[in-house]
């Protein structure tokens, strides 16, 4: 499990996720007040309190807000390679003890205390293992020799979609198809998760956006800013600052 990025919150009128292609990774949240809809394949369904949801990886979804309600929860966005969820998981929290116990120690980790700790990661891993060896399914990804290359060589600068496909014998268009009806994402997209997430947790510990673009496989900052900018929506020096003004 990869966590990366995790929080708590009261999430007010306008808020939505869009994921027109798979995100790669899992939301994972611990709805504690309000309603929000969930919409995947034209099928739609509200998300209610006192239940844990594990968003799909390999699945395109979209989750809104009703215009006249917030929602508070516990949320978390975990990578759970070599898993890959396919459908939305819902487990509600009544029915086991131990997931309730994690949900109470997780409020009071992220509204009581300093959740960047060794202490909090602990419990989260402890979490992510409980959830993998009771919930998640045992099917891993076929590719996870692939997958496992992109995330342990994405931070190279010269990895790509080329590359990758001829280091494992495939040519590329063929590759392209392989990777996309496993994963439900192209493999560029999967690469460029891996960045652009890797570069969020960078700039949340204070790295220049030079010194971060360069550790997540950009020569060039203007060209890391142009794609951090297209996927979080705001430019990474932006990111930066608003970030440490919270702090």
């Amino acid at each position: 499990m990869t966590l990366l990025m995790k929080g708590w919150g009261e999430q007010r009128p306008g808020w939505h996720v869009n994921e027109p292609v798979a995100a790669g990774y899992s939301r994972v949240y611990f709805l504690e007040e309000g309603n929000i809809l969930y919409q995947e394949a034209g099928t739609q369904r509200m998300l209610t309190p006192g239940i844990l949801y594990v968003f799909p990886a390999t699945t395109p979804y979209s989750i809104t807000l009703n215009a006249s309600h917030v929602f508070t929860c516990i949320w978390l966005h975990m990578d759970f390679f070599p898993t890959a969820l396919s459908s939305l998981l819902e487990i509600p929290l009544q029915g086991d003890p131990i997931l309730s116990g994690y949900a109470r120690l997780l409020h009071a980790i992220f509204c009581v205390s300093r959740h960047n700790t060794s202490y909090a990661a602990g419990v989260i891993q402890s979490f992510s293992d409980y959830l993998e060896q009771e919930y998640l399914p045992g099917e891993t990804s076929p590719l996870g020799e692939i997958v496992g290359y992109i995330r342990e060589n994405f931070r190279d600068c010269n990895l790509n979609v080329a590359g990758i496909s001829a280091h494992f014998g495939y040519s590329p268009e063929h590759f392209i198809r392989l990777f996309s009806r496993s994963l439900g994402i192209t493999p560029y997209q999967y690469l460029l998760n891996m960045r652009m997430y890797e570069a969020r947790r960078l700039l949340l510990e204070n790295l220049t956006v030079n010194q971060t673009a360069a550790a997540v496989g950009y020569d060039n900052p203007r060209t890391f800013s142009h794609a951090f900018q297209k996927k979080h929506g705001v430019p990474p020096g932006e990111f930066r600052r608003s970030f440490s003004e919270m702090a």
